[in-house]
């Protein structure tokens, strides 16, 4: 199970990537919640609504941030190539060197 820190990590990339598919709404909510960290209840004073409607706000937009990963994987292949582009950077051998770089192109052939 995630931490609270954890999951606003996650949420926070899902949200670069995939916030624009979202309402407007949810989006700056999201935003100002796990890219500007401000607190519900921040949020809530700022917009003049109830603590319980950012909330939603807030719930709604994770599930379909986590709907849009599930089905897309593009958090995860993001995540894959960063590791790889790692481990090339840190490669002095050029045959692993050349490995490395055929399976990035893998990875991106595959629908990023």
């Amino acid at each position: 199970m995630e931490n609270e820190l954890q999951k606003k990590e996650k949420f926070a990339e899902l949200l670069l990537i995939y916030g624009k598919l979202l309402t407007k709404n949810i989006y700056h909510r999201m935003e100002m919640f796990y890219l500007e960290d401000y607190s519900i209840t921040e949020i809530s004073e700022l917009e003049k609504v109830s603590r319980n409607a950012i909330f939603e706000s807030l719930s709604h937009g994770e599930k379909q941030l986590s709907k849009y990963e599930n089905n897309l994987h593009i958090g995860k292949k993001n995540g894959k190539i960063t590791v790889l582009l790692d481990e090339l950077a840190n490669q002095e051998d050029s045959k692993k060197r050349l490995e490395i770089i055929e399976e990035i192109k893998g990875e991106l052939g595959y629908g990023i």
